[in-house]
């Protein structure tokens, strides 16, 4: 987007905790858009969070070990899609190599979120903004690292600290636990998702920021900005 004082763009993604039931989770209406991450059998249950409340979607977290056998990955992203069809995102947590990429493509997954990008030969076949730190290894595939955002002192406790700051046309794509128990055994966003839903419609108020989701940032990356028109679920590209 063009001109020095366009705005960041946020991405913000929450985990589902496992275990999770649709009956207990209360009235969840995020301020801006969310990107729900949850394991295929919690999937169901974060589904409810995409369909009560309009403009988020989900992801679906895969161990990092899943990539070191394609047959355990395509057996996760099956049951995945058995849950949501229309599923086009994952999440991996902790180091993983993404070998099996052309697995991910074929199954329809347009979008991986990672703690961190490799320094591997490996490079963008489209290339991302500038600072954007985002990578399409291969055609129909991008991989976003989220942002490290430290928790230490009382300000990191109350989801403040470390928090990156926003320059014009830059990206932030934060990740924490999403839900807490709440009333009558029923659950409710966490205070640091809250706080950070909070930080993030500040900025938008203001002009200075657009939140968008997992599936929205790769239809924009991919210049299909159609596809990143705000939708309560996520629908194949």
């Amino acid at each position: 987007m063009p001109g020095s004082n366009a705005p960041a763009t946020i991405v913000i993604s929450a985990t589902v905790p496992q275990g999770l039931r649709p009956r207990t989770i209360g009235a969840v209406c995020p301020p801006v858009p969310v990107t729900w991450l949850a394991p295929w059998d919690g999937l169901a249950a974060a589904a409810t969070l995409v369909d009560t409340a309009a403009g988020s979607d989900l992801a679906l977290e895969v161990p990092a070990g899943a990539f070191d056998s394609w047959h355990r990955l395509r057996t996760l992203l099956a049951r995945g899609r058995e849950a949501r069809p229309e599923l086009t995102a994952i999440a991996v947590r902790g180091p993983a190599a993404l070998e099996h990429r052309g697995l991910l493509v074929e199954e329809g997954i347009r979008v991986v979120l990672v703690d961190s990008l490799p320094a591997a030969a490996r490079g963008s076949r489209r290339p991302a903004p500038g600072g954007w730190r985002c990578r399409n290894a291969v055609w129909g595939l991008w991989e976003v690292e989220h942002a490290a955002v430290r928790r230490a002192g009382p300000l990191g406790w109350l989801g403040l600290g470390g928090m990156p700051g926003l320059r014009p046309r830059s990206l932030a794509v934060l990740r924490t636990e999403g839900l807490a128990p709440g009333n009558a055994g029923a659950v409710s966003i966490s205070t640091r998702l809250q706080r950070w839903l909070a930080w993030a419609r500040r900025h938008v108020d203001r002009g200075a920021a657009e939140a968008v989701t997992l599936q929205q940032l790769a239809a924009r990356l991919s210049g299909d900005d159609q596809a990143a028109a705000p939708r309560s679920v996520l629908r194949a590209a």
